[in-house]
């Protein structure tokens, strides 16, 4: 649970080894609502060479900034590896977490859902636009418009 003992549970199964950085997140970052980890194979391919993804597409915003950051290696489930990704994630809802996967997070599990498959995509975008001799980024300026015109992007209610 978010309140109470930390890393204190209930149910019938042990949470993932991965519990401590999910608690740590959603305790830290009142707006998270789901938090997603995955190990899609372009995402994990760039954190295994820890390479962040740039400013390549315009939707690299949606995640927050003109990049995807990289978090620092720790073995899986330690407090390192969560303090890693809380560093990454400041500012952003997505990072790489170095030889490992990829991370996103969202105010619903839907966003983050989303958000996980947005980053997969781009992330598989970036890696064959390095094999044709990498992307032509965009500006600081250019990701800044795209940040925010993303207040009315997407399915709007009326």
């Amino acid at each position: 649970p978010l309140e109470g003992e930390y890393g204190s549970w209930e149910g019938p199964n042990k949470p993932s080894t991965e519990w401590r950085f999910h608690l740590d997140i959603m305790q830290s970052r009142p707006e998270v609502g789901a938090v997603v980890h995955t190990h899609a194979s372009f995402s994990t391919i760039l954190a295994i060479a820890r390479k962040p993804i740039p400013s390549c597409h315009y939707m690299v915003a949606a995640f927050g900034g003109d990049d995807v950051r990289v978090a620092g290696y720790a073995r899986y489930g330690t407090k390192a590896l969560s303090e890693h990704v809380l560093e990454a994630l400041k500012g952003r809802s997505a990072c790489l977490m170095a030889n490992h996967g990829m991370l996103v997070v969202g105010s619903t599990l839907k966003k983050a859902m989303w958000r996980a498959v947005e980053l997969e995509t781009i992330a598989k975008q970036y890696y064959h636009a390095l094999l044709i001799g990498g992307p032509v980024l965009l500006s600081a300026d250019q990701i800044a418009e795209t940040m925010e015109s993303f207040a009315s992007y997407g399915l709007q209610e009326a």
